[in-house]
C-alpha cells in the first residue's frame, strides 16, 4: 500500500500546479528538505547519500546521484516532476535513456504514484517531496527566483575587490590544479590498464560524444580491435565503427573486422546536428584512417605536433573526411578534444617518462588555448570575470563545482577576502 505523508504546511492544489519543475529540481539539488524521514510511496526508507547535479543536456534531470532505497545503495539518475503521471506523459517509460533513473521525485502524489515502471520493466521507486520540504511553497519559490543558486555565489560583492586581477590569478591556479587532478585520475586508470594508446583513444572518443554521448563513445572505443582497424582504409574503418556502434546492421557492410555491436538505444539523439552520433563517428574514423592522427602512435604524433605549435596539434585533430561529406570536426570541438582529452593524457605521458619539455609544452598550450563557451563561462562573464583561455575556463569550472556548489567558501581565495571571518574556519 502506498504511503504518502501529510505536508508540514497545507498547500492548496492550485499553488502546487503553479510551481515550475525547475524550482523542484532546485530544491532537490540544494537539499531544501528534511532528509531524516524520507520514504518511498511504498514505504521503503530512503537515505540520500549524494543528491547529484543538474543535467544540462537531454535525459534525466539530475545525474550522478547515490541513494539508498530499502537498504540497497543505488547509483544513477533522478527524474523530477510535479506529479507521477508526468513520467508517462513525457514518454520516459518508453525511453531507454531513463533506465538509469534510481528515484522519481514528485512534488505531489496522484493516481499513478507508486505504480510506475522503467523502460526495462522494473519498478521505479518514487518519493513525494512536499511533506519533507523545509519551507512553504511561497518561500521555496521566493528563494528560487530571488536568491543566487549558481556559481559564482558571491558575485554580487565582486565590485568590492579587484577580482579581474588576483581573481583571475586564482582561477588560473585552479585551472592548472584541475589539469593535474585529471592527469592523476588518468594515471590511476593507466595503472589498472597500462596502455596509454588505448587511454588516449578512449578519452578522445569521449570528448567527441559531448555530455550526452560521452559514456557511449568511450564504451565504443573499448570495443574496438585497434590492431585490425588500423590496417583498413577510411571507408572500412567508418563502416566498422557504424556496425560496432549498433547504429547500422553489420550485414549491410562487407566487413574485414568482426564487430561486437552495441545497442542502438544506448545513443542519445535530438541535440545539435553537429553532435549527431553518425557525424561524430565519421570524424572518429578520420582519426583512425591511413593519414589520421591515431593511425599509429597517437601519443607521439600529438606530442610532436604540439612541440611545433598549438595550430599544428589542432590541425591534426581536424582532418578532411575522405567520403566527401564535408563535415570535418569543428574548430571549437577540436579545441575541446585537445583540452579535455589530449593534454591530460600527454601530461600523464610526461610524468611517466619524466619529460619536462613535454610537460612545459602541455602547460603552455593550456594557457594559450581559447576558452570555450558554456553556461559556466557565461555566468562568470556576467559577473565580471570572463575566462579568456582554456586554463581560466577549467579554473572557473573547478571553482564552480568544487568550491561554490560544495559551499567551500572558506577554502576559496575570493570567499576568504570577501568574508574575513571564514579565514579561520
Amino acid at each position: 500500500m502506498s504511503v504518502v505523508h501529510e505536508p508540514l504546511v497545507a498547500e492548496p492544489a492550485e499553488s502546487i500546479a503553479r510551481v515550475p519543475e525547475a524550482a523542484i529540481q532546485d530544491a532537490w539539488v540544494r537539499g531544501l528538505f528534511d532528509p531524516t524521514r524520507l520514504v518511498t510511496a511504498e514505504g521503503e526508507k530512503v537515505n540520500v547519500v549524494t543528491r547529484g547535479r543538474l543535467n544540462r543536456d537531454s535525459g534525466p534531470d539530475v545525474i550522478g546521484a547515490r541513494i539508498e532505497v530499502g537498504g540497497v545503495l543505488w547509483a544513477g539518475d533522478v527524474e523530477i516532476h510535479l506529479a507521477s503521471s508526468a513520467w508517462e506523459t513525457h514518454g520516459h517509460h518508453l525511453d531507454p535513456a531513463y533506465d538509469r533513473v534510481i528515484l522519481h521525485v514528485v512534488l505531489s502524489p496522484d493516481k499513478r504514484t507508486g505504480t510506475l515502471r522503467r523502460p526495462d520493466g522494473s519498478a521505479l521507486p518514487e518519493l513525494v517531496l512536499l511533506p519533507h520540504l523545509d519551507r512553504s511553497l511561497r518561500s521555496l519559490l521566493r528563494s528560487f527566483y530571488l536568491e543566487p543558486r549558481s556559481a559564482p555565489n558571491c558575485s554580487h560583492r565582486w565590485d568590492e575587490i579587484d577580482v579581474d586581477s588576483w581573481g583571475r590569478e586564482w582561477i588560473r591556479f585552479l585551472g592548472t590544479e584541475r589539469l593535474r587532478s585529471r592527469a592523476k585520475g588518468l594515471a590511476r586508470d593507466y595503472t589498472r590498464r597500462p596502455d596509454l594508446d588505448r587511454l588516449l583513444i578512449r578519452r578522445m572518443f569521449r570528448a567527441l560524444g559531448y555530455t550526452a554521448n560521452a559514456d557511449t563513445f568511450e564504451a565504443l572505443a573499448d570495443r574496438l580491435d585497434l590492431a585490425a582497424l588500423r590496417r583498413l582504409d577510411y571507408d572500412d574503418v567508418h563502416a566498422t565503427l557504424l556496425a560496432t556502434s549498433g547504429l547500422e546492421r553489420p550485414d549491410l557492410f562487407d566487413l574485414e573486422v568482426e564487430p561486437s555491436p552495441m545497442r542502438a538505444e544506448a545513443w542519445k539523439r535530438g541535440g545539435r546536428p553537429a553532435n549527431a552520433p553518425r557525424r561524430r563517428l565519421a570524424q572518429a574514423a578520420a582519426w583512425l584512417s591511413p593519414a589520421g592522427v591515431l593511425r599509429t602512435d597517437g601519443i607521439a604524433t600529438l606530442a610532436e605536433s604540439l612541440s611545433h605549435s598549438i595550430e599544428d596539434a589542432l590541425t591534426a585533430l581536424r582532418p578532411d573526411l575522405e567520403d566527401g561529406n564535408g563535415h570535418r570536426l569543428g574548430a571549437t570541438r577540436a579545441t575541446r578534444v585537445l583540452t579535455d582529452a589530449v593534454l591530460p593524457v600527454l601530461m600523464v605521458d610526461a610524468e611517466l617518462r619524466d619529460d619536462h619539455d613535454l610537460e612545459d609544452a602541455v602547460l603552455r598550450a593550456y594557457a594559450a588555448l581559447p576558452a570555450g563557451d558554456d553556461h559556466v563561462m557565461r555566468r562568470f562573464g556576467d559577473a565580471g570575470l570572463k575566462p579568456r583561455t582554456a586554463v581560466e575556463a577549467q579554473g572557473a569550472h573547478h571553482l564552480a563545482r568544487s568550491y561554490c556548489d560544495e559551499g567551500r567558501c572558506a577554502r576559496c581565495a575570493i570567499g576568504r577576502t570577501l568574508y574575513p571571518a571564514l579565514a579561520g574556519a
